[in-house]
């Protein structure tokens, strides 16, 4: 039982595949038994059936599903051997069907896809940002720190980091008479643009009116009802002091030394990691930009339906199918190019680590696209041009363009009634 490649003629492959005729009887005594198990004939058991009624009767049937277990059986391996993709054209079988008792063989044409010749994926132009592992290494340390924050009571106006309790009317809904509580640390915009900014530099005491406003071409317009706050106390934060015995509290090192070392060693392979990953999808976006071609359709509706079924909708509409066609697509472009490169620079994978992969459960065609496609991802970016750029520093007024629909702003007590309207 195999099969052999017999013709080439450009995209179309010829295959000779053969079974022989006791390993052909199987799958007709095998057909036949579930045939027989699952028909009703008078005066025999299911499952019990002659053979020579099952013939006459079901002849046709009996060859047809035989075939087809036949060319499943013959075809398992075909692709681990043959190296091949192939196109959107349907396969050309010979009409030869099998008969019991003897040797069964018959061709099949396929056609395959045959990629274009890669272009400009040598030398590509990567530009990185600039990473500053001791302001990274300061920053999280600082951040570390924050979390072991405690307040202390404060005379002074609230500022940066401080904690603010504020009392409020309880709705009259409600039916509570007692005023109701609300907590905000400074800088943590816990509740809405522009509340932070309120809150700095209050005092115990002090009361104010805030009411939400909608910003629209650079203006605010007032919406909804207005909030009177009093400031119930104003509590100032304290950092504990970046020493042994913080490094002790904070990661259980014995020294601020250790504990500075560990963050550095963290962020070092969380940076190298993002990056990796980074320039990956920087080069795989040029290389797909400079190699532009038609891909199988069969691929791409396969990917497509595998990215549609992990929607929780049933609903899939039409902007959700054309973005998972897109991106099925690009996918299958990226694939069949990596491919493409590591076959034309001869990135081989070898065969004990093949052999070590199907060991282990994998399948032989799977685990060698996979490898071999990293291995020209590899390639593309040992071969890039990398060049780390210092961001760019930005004027006042540019950066993020995105405007917050809303904000809180601060009111006149003796406004608000005419701002709620």
């Amino acid at each position: 039982m195999g099969f052999e490649l017999i013709k080439e003629d450009g995209a179309s492959k010829v295959i000779r595949f053969t079974m022989e005729a006791s390993d052909l009887q199987k799958i007709f005594r095998k057909v036949k038994k579930e045939i027989s198990r699952e028909i009703s004939i008078p005066g025999f058991r299911p499952g019990h059936v002659p053979d020579s009624i099952l013939d006459k009767r079901f002849g046709n049937l009996i060859i047809a599903e035989v075939a087809e277990k036949a060319h499943k059986d013959l075809t398992a391996d075909l692709f681990d051997d043959f190296d091949w993709v192939l196109s959107d054209h349907d396969p050309e079988f010979d009409n030869l069907l099998p008969v019991e008792g003897e040797d069964y063989s018959y061709t099949v044409t396929y056609k395959v896809f045959e990629a274009p010749e890669p272009v400009d994926y040598k030398g590509v132009n990567l530009s990185v940002p600039v990473f500053d592992m001791e302001k990274a290494v300061s920053d999280t340390i600082e951040h570390v720190r924050t979390q072991f924050v405690e307040f202390e009571d404060s005379e002074e106006p609230s500022a940066e980091g401080d904690l603010v309790v504020l009392t409020y009317p309880a709705p009259e809904e409600s039916g509570d008479k007692e005023p109701k509580e609300l907590s905000a640390v400074i800088s943590r915009n816990d509740m809405g643009p522009g509340f932070d900014e309120i809150i700095t530099g209050v005092k115990t005491g002090d009361t104010f009116t805030m009411q939400m406003a909608i910003s629209k071409d650079g203006e605010d317009t007032k919406s909804g009802p207005a909030h009177t706050f009093t400031v119930k106390e104003v509590k100032a934060h304290k950092y504990p002091e970046l020493n042994d015995e913080f490094a002790v509290k904070a990661g259980g090192f014995d020294s601020m030394d250790l504990f500075t070392e560990k963050v550095r060693q963290d962020l070092s392979e969380r940076h190298a990691a993002e990056m990796k990953s980074y320039k990956e999808r920087l080069a795989v976006d040029s290389i797909l930009d400079s190699n532009k071609f038609s891909v199988p359709m069969f691929m791409v509706n396969n990917l497509k339906e595998d990215y549609l079924s992990r929607l929780e909708t049933e609903d899939k509409d039409e902007s959700a199918v054309k973005a998972a066609e897109e991106m099925a697509e690009r996918k299958v472009r990226e694939f069949l190019l990596l491919r493409e490169i590591a076959i034309r620079e001869n990135l081989e994978i070898p065969e004990q680590e093949i052999a070590e992969a199907v060991a282990g459960g994998d399948s032989r065609s799977a685990f060698l696209d996979r490898s071999r496609n990293e291995k020209a991802l590899e390639f593309v970016l040992e071969n890039a041009i990398i060049e780390e750029k210092q961001p760019e520093e930005q004027n006042e007024g540019q950066g993020d363009t995105t405007t917050v629909p809303w904000k809180w702003i601060k009111v006149e007590s003796e406004t608000v009634e005419e701002g709620a309207e």
